[in-house]
């Protein structure tokens, strides 16, 4: 069974590898060949941010799953000397473009936003990806938060069903034809899920 923990600088690589594996429509035509790597900066980037939490599924002492959690409004400037030193200034500055079409809007201050939710391709089916979601809103709960909000493409049938059947709901549907072309993803779907409180 996995166990769901905070991550660690020590998980970054590890969960580059899941995130540009089980995200490859989204991480690759921003970085390429160097996804993996390109994420892994982005991790450490964030871990030190106090408006970002890193969640990952450890099964055995490996991280087998992970999830990012946007707790606050983020600048989107900050840190980019450490990426491009991973994979390079031209690389970086692609994907910062490219991955600038998928930026959310401003958060609500009632808004946790959940991203980058991937598992092993070996262990999915498991549950390790509803216990990474559940642990996103335990932590957007006790960040104060009062409803999570997710994107996710809408030909993604597995998530789209995993997130309908924890209690997310369809808020917004937007089709562009960058998605189509850019992330295969012609249609994109905007989900929130209100969250209880005792």
């Amino acid at each position: 069974m996995a166990r769901i923990r905070a991550a660690t600088p020590a998980d970054a690589r590890a969960i580059g590898v899941i995130v540009a594996e089980g995200l490859k429509e989204k991480v690759a035509p921003a970085f390429g060949d160097r996804a993996a790597a390109a994420v892994a900066a982005l991790v450490e980037r964030d871990l030190s941010r106090d408006t970002i939490r890193y969640l990952v599924a450890d099964v055995d002492g490996v991280v087998a799953g992970s999830a990012r959690l946007a707790i606050g409004q983020q600048r989107s400037d900050e840190g980019f000397g450490a990426i491009a030193q991973a994979i390079g200034w031209r690389r970086t500055i692609r994907g910062t473009i490219v991955l600038g079409l998928l930026v959310h809007t401003r958060l609500g201050d009632d808004e946790g936003y959940i991203e980058e939710l991937a598992v092993r391709a070996d262990l999915r089916r498991g549950g390790i990806g509803r216990a990474l979601l559940q642990a996103c809103e335990d932590a957007a709960k006790s960040a104060g938060k009062a409803r999570v909000t997710l994107w996710v493409a809408a030909h993604n049938r597995p998530a789209v069903s995993l997130y309908q059947s924890t209690g997310y709901r369809v808020t917004r549907r937007r089709r562009t034809l960058r998605g189509r072309f850019v992330f295969g993803a012609p249609t994109v779907l905007l989900m929130e899920k209100a969250l209880r409180h005792p």
